[in-house]
């Protein structure tokens, strides 16, 4: 019984460990702006905003960018998206609501990425935060080592209780 205590233990802990390092990770930069400054000019007059990019790509954070900036040069400047992005739900987050009223909304880049088309992109708003997700597939794959893992502790339990019969069945 205490075999078994100690397994489920165990089990716990190899997951708690494996789902922490497949969380989000936020990126960040030293110069972050330390005032309330939606837009900020450059020495040479160009208008920038700080924009957000989290989730699966290859540098997510906060960058420093050129105001009239579209979501396909932005994802680019985040050394692209990562194997198994899901860039059809990417979510954004903006920081005043839109026309709209709206706070956030879903992005599907599915049009984009078969003719190039950049007639539906959003316009990028100062502080906003696009979020892209991962794929249900990319996840899965990506957390099979806790699933074998798991099948790896029951292998060893079962082959404990095996010899423990065999031990008892011999006294």
């Amino acid at each position: 019984m205490v075999f078994y205590r100690y397994i489920i233990t165990l089990i716990i802990i190899f997951s708690i460990v494996g789902t922490a390092s497949g969380q989000i990770r936020v990126g960040s930069s030293s110069s972050y702006p330390r005032s309330g400054e939606r837009y900020i000019t450059d020495e040479d007059g160009i208008i920038k905003m700080w924009v957000n990019v989290w989730g699966q790509v290859n540098k997510p954070g906060s960058y420093l960018v050129y105001d009239g900036i579209d979501l396909a040069t932005l994802l680019s400047i985040t050394g692209g998206p990562k194997s198994g992005a899901n860039l059809k739900k990417i979510r954004l987050f903006r920081e005043l609501p839109d026309a709209n009223g709206q706070l956030s909304q879903s992005i599907d880049l599915k049009k984009f990425l078969k003719s190039g088309d950049r007639g539906d992109f959003t316009r990028v708003l100062p502080n906003d935060t696009f979020v892209i997700p991962q794929s249900l597939s990319s996840y899965i794959v990506s957390n099979l080592n806790i699933v074998n893992t798991l099948l790896n502790f029951y292998n060893l339990w079962t082959i404990a209780k095996m010899r423990q019969e065999l031990i008892d069945n011999n006294k």
